[in-house]
């Protein structure tokens, strides 16, 4: 039980300082004076290009690790399935959208779904809270 403890430490370590390198790289970006770099306009405009699916993979990280159902009956399996299918769906967008040579910026409403069902897939699919599974 002690490996663990310092395993949480270090993780919790290194997530604090992702974290704080975020916000600082986020103010030097806001105080650069240069228009429209900070991350979030960043990630609009690839997302309405051909990158469509960030909101997904934004939604599903969001809904894995501040949601998460702790019904089992919806846990895929104790492996990485829900992460190679989170991937699996990021390739098949990009082809996707490749081939469709899109011309005009992906409507926000279509963002902001894919966002949604992302945040049900992480919720239900990919969570952290399943309850003493029967899943090999």
């Amino acid at each position: 039980m002690e490996m663990i403890e310092e395993y949480r430490e270090i993780v919790v370590g290194i997530m604090i300082f992702f974290a704080i390198a975020y916000v600082v790289i986020e103010v030097i970006l806001n105080l650069n004076g240069v228009k429209e770099d900070t991350s979030n306009i960043i990630l609009l405009k690839a997302s309405q290009g051909k990158l469509f699916f960030i909101p997904f993979a934004l939604g599903a990280i969001m809904g894995h690790l501040f949601l998460g159902t702790g019904d089992s009956s919806y846990q895929m399996s104790k492996s990485m399935y829900p992460v190679l299918i989170l991937f699996g769906l990021a390739i098949l967008s990009i082809g996707i959208a490749y081939l469709l040579k899109l011309k005009k910026p992906v409507p926000i409403w279509f963002l902001s779904i894919l966002l949604g069902l992302g945040l049900l897939y992480g919720h239900l699919f990919w969570s952290m809270n399943y309850t003493e599974a029967v899943l090999p």
